[in-house]
C-alpha cells in the first residue's frame, strides 16, 4: 500500500512540474529514430521495388509563443534496397534538411499533441550493384506532420511523429534519371529542454 501511494504521488509531482509553462521561451534539442518508406515504388527511375529504410536524426525546437514552435530538422536515411525484377541493383540514402512550425494544442498538459508543416531541403546518393556511385542532386519541397510530445518533467519529453514529406523529382547527376524523395516518415525520440526563457 505505501508503495503504491509513493509511486501516485511522484507520477503526481511529474504531472505537475510538467504543466508549468510550455515550452514557451524554451529551446530543446531533440534526437529522433523510425522509419521512412518512399511513396513510389521506382524510387529511382527504372526500379520496381524500394525497400523501407531505417531514419535517424534530430534537431532544435524553440517556442515562439504558447501555441506555436519552430523546428529544425535534420533526418538520413543510410540504406534504401532498391530492386528491379526481383534481384537488388543498388541502394540509395537520403538526407532531408527541415524547416518548419508546430501548432501545439495543450502547452501547460504533460500530453501536447500537434500538427506542423514546412520546407524542406532533400539530397541523397545512389550506389549500384557495380559499386558505381552518383549524386542525388538537391530537390525541395516541403512536409506535414502529426506528433505527440509527453512530458516526463519539465525538461524531458518524449516524442512520436508521422509526417509527410513531398517534393519534385531529382536529378541524379551524370545521367538523365530522376529520384522520387515523396515518403511517409514515423519516428520516436526524446526532446531535452533548456530553462525557460534562456534569452531573456
Amino acid at each position: 500500500m505505501r508503495v503504491i501511494s509513493f509511486t501516485l504521488v511522484l507520477l503526481l509531482l511529474l504531472i505537475s512540474n510538467a504543466m508549468a509553462d510550455g515550452i514557451q521561451g524554451r529551446i530543446g534539442l531533440t534526437g529522433k529514430v523510425g522509419f521512412l518508406m518512399p511513396v513510389q515504388d521506382d524510387f529511382i527511375t527504372g526500379v520496381e521495388d524500394t525497400n523501407t529504410g531505417l531514419a535517424a536524426g534530430g534537431g532544435i525546437i524553440y517556442g515562439i509563443g504558447k501555441n506555436v514552435a519552430a523546428e529544425v530538422d535534420i533526418m538520413h536515411v543510410p540504406t534504401l534496397r532498391v530492386e528491379a525484377a526481383g534481384a537488388k541493383v543498388g541502394e540509395a540514402s537520403m538526407t532531408d534538411i527541415s524547416l518548419g512550425l508546430q501548432y501545439r494544442f495543450t502547452p501547460e498538459k504533460p500530453l501536447v499533441p500537434y500538427l506542423g508543416a514546412g520546407v524542406d531541403f532533400i539530397k541523397g546518393k545512389f550506389t549500384n550493384v557495380a559499386d558505381r556511385r552518383y549524386g542525388l542532386e538537391w530537390t525541395t519541397g516541403g512536409h506535414v506532420s502529426a506528433g505527440v510530445d509527453y512530458f516526463a518533467t519539465r525538461g524531458i519529453a518524449l516524442t512520436a511523429e508521422l509526417k509527410g514529406v513531398f517534393a519534385p523529382a531529382g536529378n541524379i547527376k551524370s545521367t538523365p534519371q530522376e529520384y522520387n524523395p515523396n515518403s511517409f516518415v514515423g519516428t520516436v525520440g526524446v526532446r531535452l529542454f533548456l530553462p525557460e526563457k534562456i534569452f531573456d
